[in-house]
């Protein structure tokens, strides 16, 4: 199924075929153990421990739709009402138009400080 990874290593938003078994999750995202922001593209997954991993190496986003920078590597998909994952049903466009790339940590925090974050 269809998924995007944002990568704020790379500043890049990559279209993706996801299995769909929930333990890729944490593959595609480099963790141990995600969370998962909505917005309204969807839902985005993260690395539940990224404020804490990579240290000053760890790279941060924002997405208009949610009020905090966004820490590391995000998978993009929806959910259905059974709280399954689903294919992304927004377009790479549309993601794109929605993401802010902040750079490392000191720049995150600056960003968010400057709009009172």
């Amino acid at each position: 199924m269809k998924a995007f990874i944002i990568d704020p290593f790379r500043e890049t938003i990559t279209t993706i075929d996801y299995s769909g078994d929930w333990h890729d999750i944490k593959t595609h995202i480099e963790c141990s153990m995600f969370t998962v922001v909505r917005v309204n593209e969807g839902d985005i997954f993260l690395d539940d421990e990224g404020l804490y991993s990579k240290g000053s190496e760890q790279m941060f986003f924002l997405h208009k739709d949610y009020p905090s920078p966004l820490a590391g590597y995000g998978l993009v998909l929806d959910t259905d009402e059974e709280g399954e994952a689903i294919e992304a049903k927004t377009s790479i466009e549309e993601l794109s138009k929605s993401i802010t790339w902040l750079g490392g940590p000191y720049e995150a925090m600056a960003y968010a400080k400057k709009h009172n974050l």
